[in-house]
């Protein structure tokens, strides 16, 4: 494998890897047209960017896409990161919010504690 730097002025420098993908991580083929995605992890150097999806493949149960930078080189992102997964309903729902009241965490808690208070007297018997 061996390691190139972007030359564009636009792009920071960043080292990037080159070699070949994976011949068993097999994806089926994309649809007809192309799709933008979005990187929205809040972390991410690129977070809010959008770029055209190259490919997307399964790899050990994970997701991941592929995508071409700014610079022209080919770059993998988790699937998570971007808008290209479908949020979770409840997420969804919740609107920001939590799911439950504060009186059913406390509930929750309490069994918790309960339950491990149980659990710790079990062993000391035995």
């Amino acid at each position: 494998m061996a390691w190139r730097e972007c030359a564009k002025s636009s792009c920071k420098p960043t080292l990037f890897r080159v070699g070949f993908l994976n011949a068993l991580a097999i994806a089926p083929p994309m649809a007809e047209g192309s799709r933008r995605v979005r990187i929205t992890h809040p972390f991410h150097p690129l977070s809010g960017k959008q770029f055209d999806l190259v490919e997307h493949r399964c790899i050990f149960a994970e997701s991941y896409l592929y995508f071409h930078d700014e610079c022209g080189f080919l770059r993998v992102i988790p699937a998570v990161w971007t808008d290209f997964v479908k949020a979770d309903v409840l997420v969804e729902m919740a609107g920001g919010r939590s799911p439950l009241h504060a009186g059913c965490l406390l509930e929750l808690a309490e069994l918790v504690q309960h339950l491990a208070e149980r659990r710790r007297d079990e062993l000391s018997t035995k």
